[in-house]
């Protein structure tokens, strides 16, 4: 038999179980917290930018070709770089305990749009070490891409500096897709819980099952019953009072 659920009816059962999915949003809102603070180890990123130019002669005008050419070249600028030619030539200026791998992963080119520049970014733990392990493979690129390419003509437009605002991980991202995650959670457990019960709780559903309704028994509290003439306590007082009077 297929069921329907009104729009009102939803709003019931959320508002029924508003307590349980309040405490599972804060419970992965709890977690998120915990994993982003105490978990995660922060990253930092410095970023050096260089501009290659492949116009030796400073006396010839820059044209348009010449700026597309260059522009082709960026792709295979940001190969180059993450070649171990580059990379263990950083490793070996900075004394880094890092192989050529570990390195290249920790390396990133950024480029612009229709941009002679690009940028070389490390990401470390330690802000420190990002920028100057950016500032020498910046500088290793500049020294030997010469040998590489017919190209002399590299500028360090700006060195890497230490920032020690870490780039991951986003706390406030963390914490509110804990909080979403969680509600989510108590929401589906709320609806789950609402269609595993099969107890009758209003004459719609016997309306559903095809069933005839024969009389409706309310439900009493304690002092309802106490009230009533049905109450142990009246039985025995009136036992009591006619007892005397005999």
């Amino acid at each position: 038999m297929e069921e329907e659920i009104s729009l009102s009816e939803i709003f019931a059962i959320l508002k029924q179980r508003l307590v349980q999915i309040i405490i599972w949003s804060l419970s992965g809102l709890l977690l998120a917290g915990l994993y982003t603070f105490f978990f995660v180890t922060p990253t930092y990123q410095s970023t050096s930018k260089i501009v290659v130019n492949q116009t030796q002669n400073a006396e010839k005008a820059i044209t348009n070709t010449d700026i597309q050419t260059n522009l082709s070249l960026i792709s295979t600028y940001q190969g180059i770089i993450k070649e171990p030619i580059i990379l263990q030539d950083v490793i070996t200026n900075t004394g880094s305990k890092l192989s050529v791998d570990q390195l290249r992963s920790k390396l990133t080119v950024q480029t612009e749009a229709d941009s002679l520049v690009f940028g070389v970014t490390i990401t470390d733990e330690n802000p420190y070490t990002a920028a100057e392990l950016a500032n020498a493979t910046a500088s290793s690129f500049e020294q030997k891409i010469g040998g590489i390419l017919d190209v002399n003509n590299v500028t360090i437009l700006s060195e890497a500096v230490a920032n020690t605002n870490a780039v991951s991980p986003n706390t406030p991202m963390n914490l509110v897709l804990g909080l979403l995650v969680g509600m989510m959670i108590g929401v589906g457990l709320a609806f789950l819980a609402e269609f595993m019960d099969k107890t009758v709780k209003d004459g719609k559903f016997i309306e559903q099952m095809g069933w005839v309704n024969l009389g409706t028994v309310l439900q009493m509290s304690e002092e309802d019953v106490t009230s009533t003439r049905f109450s142990p306590v009246k039985e025995e007082t009136t036992t009591r009072t006619t007892t005397r009077r005999v």
